[in-house]
């Protein structure tokens, strides 16, 4: 097993403060899976992230806030059941465009006004990591949204990384979930075509753009479990928001979370872990990568 992180980050100044290390929204969850998005949000704390809000369905609001007191939390209007109200895209924060990095898709539902919300989202010249529900509303989005391919919506300058599980990358580009070097092969050349960073997840996660690909080498299988990808979610943005590369963010990121796997199954054993194990490793993964 490889411990030898792809890049290493320095420690903190003295004088540091948390307006250094990045101003995080996430956008997901829903009634009856808001535990997703507020995993991401820890994960961001917990890998170093200074300031993070969340924005959730008004009536998800408690339920994500009561997680954890470390992030704030944004009420958007949702339908009355917990799901995305009508005007939910048009009332994203005001502020949202001064965020360092945004995290999208955790627990988001498919529904028509989270695809509204994707799309707002898509249009702002911000970094971002979409992840599952945004990577479902994405595959959906063909000819809708103004395009002719979910495509042409990642072209908008800013830094994107998608993180699909093998069957979303099968509902992106129609490739089994089965045929991974065929899904490797499709997400390079669709990371040349709209320069954005793939991670790859699976056994091991490898990582693509703009032509170059890397493996990661730390994780155990103890991590597929329920959570984990939505953790990823969170280290990711947290070090794009902490002023990392997409290409750089995505690799260190890839390899804290599953060298905070590994930590945690020498203490519970790979059955036994759970997301949160992984959340609660994180900070003794981050001390080695500060360097």
């Amino acid at each position: 097993m490889n411990h030898i992180p792809p890049l290493t980050i320095k420690p903190r100044e003295v004088d540091a403060h948390k307006g250094l290390f990045g101003r995080l929204l996430f956008v997901g969850g829903c009634r009856g899976m808001s535990g997703a998005i507020s995993m991401s949000a820890l994960a961001a704390l917990r890998s170093g992230a200074g300031l993070v809000t969340v924005a959730v369905p008004s009536r998800c609001l408690e339920t994500v806030a009561g997680y954890h007191p470390g992030y704030m939390t944004h009420p958007l209007p949702d339908d009355g059941t917990g799901k995305w109200g009508t005007d939910a895209h048009s009332q994203l924060p005001k502020t949202i465009r001064t965020f360092d990095a945004i995290g999208c898709g955790p627990g988001m539902s498919t529904c028509n006004e989270a695809s509204l919300l994707l799309g707002s989202l898509l249009r702002l010249s911000v970094s971002m990591v979409l992840d599952a529900d945004a990577l479902n509303l994405l595959a959906a989005m063909q000819g809708n949204q103004g395009t002719t391919d979910w495509r042409d919506l990642l072209r908008g300058g800013s830094e994107v990384i998608l993180t699909p599980h093998p069957k979303e990358m099968e509902r992106l580009s129609g490739i089994s979930a089965s045929d991974r070097p065929g899904q490797i092969k499709a997400a390079v050349e669709i990371a040349q075509q709209t320069e954005t960073v793939w991670v790859l997840k699976g056994g091991p996660t490898v990582v693509i753009a703009n032509g170059m690909t890397w493996t990661n080498e730390t994780g155990n299988p103890g991590m597929a479990t329920a959570g984990s990808g939505d953790v990823l979610t969170g280290v990711i943005t947290s070090l794009l928001g902490q002023g990392l590369t997409a290409w750089d963010a995505a690799r260190l990121g890839v390899w804290v979370h599953g060298h905070a796997g590994d930590l945690g199954a020498e203490h519970f054993g790979q059955s036994g872990l759970i997301s949160t194990d992984i959340i609660d490793a994180l900070p003794r993964a981050m001390v080695a990568v500060e360097r």
